[in-house]
């Protein structure tokens, strides 16, 4: 989360001092808030340079902070001094503590000049937060990826000529973003300009079967919930709120909606339906959040917060993902990134097994497909890119991931117009792997391809 912004005017917090306009210093009633940098590695290797930091939200702050920091088979933690570059607060871990299982950490963030202080995470040494250390993980190297070298699909399953389906108006370049796919194989395309759901019944690719009117334009992603309902989320912009409602597929009748408010949701806010049918909505800053239970109920937010963390997968598993690209010290930049980590956490929150994908290609991983195990193994997408402006190019890389490699890997080309904000590639019921493709000019393509 960004610092707080301040005006140019003296009626909203500033003071003058000696000619010059600065913050106000924050009342020293005001608690102290300060959050973890979402993009500190949950995943790391020996020998990683691993950079951690802190965000001050507090405005008017000089604030100090000590990071402490141990192993998972140390007894003390060894307390180190962060560097201060405005609100942010950072610290690079010595190769040394990068060791045995796991990594565990907290800071205590300061202000000299009222006394007040804060943990990071609030219990601090009792439950730190914590990086997983893969001291052994299955090395998948990619090469250098070969650009315009896809796979063909062995279906197409859906399809709709242009007409058919809502896009957007001049100037906004969207159409068709995301899709389900049903446990008899039918397949369900949001048109969300058209704010309804297009159904196919399974091997009719041709012709549309029925459509279900949703209730507002504006809905974004949307998941199957039980007894035969859907789940879809709508930001209100206007009052900066975001909503999850489920709805009747028999009937078109809301059936309930309640206001998401744990973590940070956005008008691209994704659902996903867990192993036992627990609903989650991604939240960049606090995972997979779970937000309506199996039985169709919303969660309470202490529910939300209790049970968030990494994706579950059956089994009881759970799979922590990470991009990685070493950090390039202080006023450097951090190089496109060309490896990508994944691992396999069961109940008692050991390391079952994890993977590095390696690349000579920047990679990273498919900001909207969610992975999928498909036979136990984890099914990933990542997305290869180069080149710059004109020249830029986008491709998937498709992976299962087994426990000496992957099992299978292939191309695909990136395939939808304009904005992509949800998922068009999705692990269908039946194992195989689904893609959305769209075109003003040819319409709409579902395809399917084999996971074997």
């Amino acid at each position: 989360m960004n610092a707080s912004r301040f005006l140019p005017i003296l009626t909203v917090g500033l003071a003058l001092v000696t000619g010059a306009i600065v913050p106000a210093a924050t009342p020293a009633t005001t608690p102290l808030s300060a959050q973890r940098d979402a993009w500190v590695a949950h995943l790391v290797v020996p020998g990683d340079r691993l950079e951690i930091g802190y965000t001050v939200e507090t405005p008017g702050v000089a604030a100090t902070a000590t990071l402490y920091v141990r192993s998972n088979v140390q007894r003390s933690f060894r307390a180190l001094q962060m560097s201060v570059h405005g609100s942010s607060l950072r610290t690079v871990v010595p190769g040394s503590l990068i060791r045995d299982t796991e990594l565990r950490y907290y800071a205590v963030i300061r202000d000299p000049q009222t006394g007040r202080s804060v943990q990071v995470p609030a219990e601090g040494a009792r439950r730190p937060d914590s990086a997983w250390v893969l001291e052994r993980p299955v090395v998948v190297r990619l090469g250098t990826h070969i650009f315009g070298h896809t796979r063909a699909p062995e279906a197409v399953v859906a399809r709709a000529r242009p007409a058919d389906v809502g896009w957007g108006e001049p100037g906004n370049p969207t159409g068709p973003e995301t899709f389900l796919v049903g446990t008899d194989r039918s397949i369900w395309l949001h048109d969300e300009m058209n704010h309804r759901l297009v159904v196919w019944q399974a091997a009719r690719p041709n012709t549309a079967a029925r459509s279900v009117t949703l209730p507002f334009l504006n809905a974004e992603d949307v998941a199957f919930g039980p007894a035969n309902t859907l789940y879809f989320d709508r930001e209100i912009p206007s009052l900066r709120r975001f909503f999850l409602y489920r709805l009747s597929l028999a009937t078109g009748k809301v059936l309930w909606k309640t206001e998401l408010k744990t973590g940070e949701v956005g008008g691209n806010t994704a659902l996903r339906v867990g192993p036992d049918g627990t609903l989650y909505a991604l939240a960049a800053d606090l995972g997979w959040v779970p937000v309506a239970s199996p039985a169709g109920q919303p969660l309470s937010p202490a529910d939300q917060q209790r049970r968030a963390g990494y994706q579950p997968l059956t089994g009881g598993l759970r799979l922590a993902s990470d991009t990685y690209a070493p950090f390039a010290g202080e006023g450097g930049s951090h190089p496109d990134p060309r490896e990508v980590r994944f691992a396999l956490i069961d109940r008692a929150g050991r390391l079952v097994r994890a993977w590095r994908v390696v690349s000579r290609t920047a990679i990273n991983r498919s900001g909207y497909y969610t992975a999928e195990p498909v036979g136990g193994d984890p099914v990933v997408v990542l997305d290869a890119t180069a080149g710059r402006d004109r020249d830029f190019k986008w491709e998937y890389e498709v992976l299962r991931l087994g426990p000496s490699g992957a099992k299978a890997r292939f191309s695909l080309r990136h395939a939808v117009f304009g904005d992509n904000l949800f998922a068009d590639l999705r692990v269908g019921p039946d194992g195989k792997l689904y893609q959305l493709g769209s075109s003003p000019t040819t319409g709409v393509t579902i395809s399917r391809y084999s996971l074997a």
